[in-house]
C-alpha cells in the first residue's frame, strides 16, 4: 500500500436484533454472553445483549459478526465517557 496505513470504514448493520454485522474493527477488547467492547474505527463501541456470540472474528479485514439477543449499542468518547443514545438524550 506504498506506505500509506489502509484507512477503514466503520459501519455496522442490525438484522431483527438477532444478528449484526460491524465493519471497520481494529481489535475485540473484551466480550462474553452479555457484552462485547470493540475497538472500531469510528470509536470503541460497546454491544449489550443476552447470548451473545461471535461467529466472524476477522480483524485484518476489519470485520465481526455477532449473534443472540442485541438490546443496545454504545460508542464512548475519547476521555472515556459513554455517549448517551437518542433516547438518553430525550430523556435527561
Amino acid at each position: 500500500m506504498n506506505g500509506q496505513t489502509e484507512k477503514r470504514n466503520h459501519e455496522f448493520t442490525v438484522t431483527m436484533r438477532r444478528e449484526m454485522k460491524i465493519c471497520g474493527v481494529k481489535e475485540v477488547d473484551r466480550f462474553d454472553d452479555v457484552e462485547v467492547v470493540l475497538r472500531t474505527a469510528g470509536g470503541d463501541m460497546t454491544i449489550e445483549g443476552r447470548d451473545l456470540k461471535i461467529g466472524v472474528l476477522d480483524t485484518d479485514k476489519g470485520i465481526v459478526t455477532l449473534g443472540g439477543q442485541i438490546d443496545g449499542i454504545f460508542y464512548s468518547t475519547e476521555d472515556g465517557e459513554e455517549k448517551k443514545g437518542f433516547f438518553g438524550k430525550l430523556f435527561r
